[in-house]
């Protein structure tokens, strides 16, 4: 919704952008008109009078009688007038530039303010008075109209008040239908802001299909109706999946049990050589690494559908460390092999929320990977260490390290399987037994808030180490 907001601000901003400048060009456009008020060619006023006081002003007494010079003849066609003449102070014209004959050539004092500043013979003129005489100039009728637009001086002294008033109502009649349409296309557009947040949310979207967002509705409605099928079919896949490994565990637990027991009574047979009793060693091995199979399958498959419920409790993890291997020792670790232990004061006094149980699982199937995948034994180095909210695991042993492609093929896994050109490496890596153990250790660090790296040897293959944050449950309670 934040971005939907955003999107909502982004256009009453605009909007009033637009408002602005529509309201900057009036009154540019406005003061435009105002102050250059223009004459028949686009002149200014200002040019209009100085035109018609240097044409007086050119118009000069000779023998012949009055005449003006070439340049004010050119001025005054320039300006656009189509004739001119001069009149006396008795009315008579004294001099003519391309008078037309219907014109008179002699005016009263009452004919002269009937044209002045009007129309003389339907030409719309122009009188200026320059050196006693009263100039006359005419613009064509096609092109120029006068008009006489009497204001009062009430209505000049209103005028400012009037262009305020212009301004306030077209002010808030464009704020209005901003307002109206912005709340139009809020109303049309939040179901589908909502219908987006709900498909991100694996929830299903019916919207109703009508308005000016219509087909964005029935998009939605029909990829909602997609998500929500795919949803269920691979729900029923995943409980298929988690139905079928149970049944096989269940199935494998009780040949497995006969197994195991008919071994410890064989190995209790005094009739029996050294040579059978390691091959009833071997198979109580065996039995006992299947048996961990079963239980690290059950057990990440519970943790990949969520279905494993935690019991958390404050544990002092340095503890936990030092029993999982005193159980390892107890269990019968063989003379090839020693763990060594290294805790630092401050992961000493380090105290973490989380499942004892599954903690100590992930540290199992670590240290049990370096011990059965090293037959002629090895020695494995624990490292245990805090920045002070953070418990940091590092486990290396004296063997080759964890193979390339075992770290390829789990890097992999976590990052959605995007390394399709490793597939056939992963596909024979899933088939060794202790890639179970080592993703089953992924999820149990990573259900913890932490993660799980490898550091790599001078011989290519690799460490591996945990992190775990201190606080992770206490932030999310």
């Amino acid at each position: 919704m934040k971005t939907f907001f955003r999107g909502i601000r982004r256009y009453l901003a605009s909007a009033f952008l637009i408002i602005v400048l529509i309201l900057v060009s009036n009154f540019v456009v406005l003061f435009y008109m105002m102050y250059s008020t223009t004459g028949g060619d686009g002149t200014s006023s200002i040019t209009l009078r100085n035109t018609l006081e240097s044409a007086g002003q050119d118009i000069s007494l000779t023998e012949n009688g009055y005449r003006m010079s070439k340049k004010g003849r050119n001025a005054l066609k320039e300006y656009g007038f189509v004739w001119a003449m001069a009149l006396n102070e008795e009315g008579k014209v004294i001099w003519e530039w391309k008078l037309p004959d219907d014109i008179p050539r002699q005016y009263s004092v009452f004919d002269v303010a009937s044209f002045s500043r009007w129309y003389l013979n339907d030409y719309p003129v122009r009188v200026w008075n320059v050196n006693n005489m009263l100039l006359v100039c005419a613009q064509s009728p096609d092109e120029i109209a006068i008009l006489n637009l009497p204001v009062s001086v009430q209505q000049i002294v209103n005028f400012p008040y009037c262009i305020q008033l212009f301004v306030i109502v077209n002010l808030a009649v464009i704020l209005l239908f901003v307002v109206i349409f912005g709340w139009r296309f809020y109303v049309s557009v939040r179901p589908i802001s909502e219908g987006i947040e709900g498909l991100s949310r694996k929830e299903p979207v019916h919207l109703r299909e009508k308005g000016s967002a219509r087909e964005l509705a029935e998009k939605l409605n029909a990829a909602s109706n997609i998500l929500m099928d795919q949803e269920e079919k691979l729900s029923r896949r995943d409980q298929a999946r988690a139905d079928w490994i149970a049944g096989v565990s269940h199935d494998i637990r009780t040949p497995l049990t006969l197994i195991v027991g008919y071994s410890e009574r064989l190995m209790d047979n005094p009739l029996l050589g050294e040579e059978e009793k390691e091959m009833v060693q071997t198979i109580q091995r065996q039995s006992g690494l299947i048996k961990q199979l079963i239980e690290d399958l059950n057990l990440t498959s519970k943790l990949s559908y969520d279905t494993f419920p935690l019991h958390l409790k404050t544990c002092a993890p340095a503890q936990t460390l030092r029993e999982c291997i005193a159980d390892i020792y107890n269990s019968g670790l063989q003379s090839q092999y020693s763990i060594e232990i290294a805790v630092t004061d401050e992961a000493e006094k380090f105290r973490l929320l989380a499942d004892e149980p599954l903690m100590k699982r992930a540290i199992h199937n670590v240290l049990g990977n370096s011990i059965r995948h090293n037959p002629e034994g090895c020695q494995v180095n624990v490292r245990l260490s805090s920045d002070g909210q953070n418990l940091h695991y590092l486990f290396e042993d004296s063997g080759p390290g964890i193979p390339d492609e075992i770290v390829a093929c789990l890097d992999a896994e976590e990052e959605d399987k995007n390394h399709r050109q490793k597939a056939s490496e992963r596909r024979e890596a899933v088939s060794q037994p202790h890639i179970m153990g080592m993703r089953l250790t992924r999820q149990i660090v990573k259900l913890h808030g932490g993660s799980v790296y490898y550091y790599k040897r001078k011989n290519g293959n690799y460490d591996c180490g945990f992190v775990v944050p201190g606080d992770y449950f206490l932030r999310k309670m």
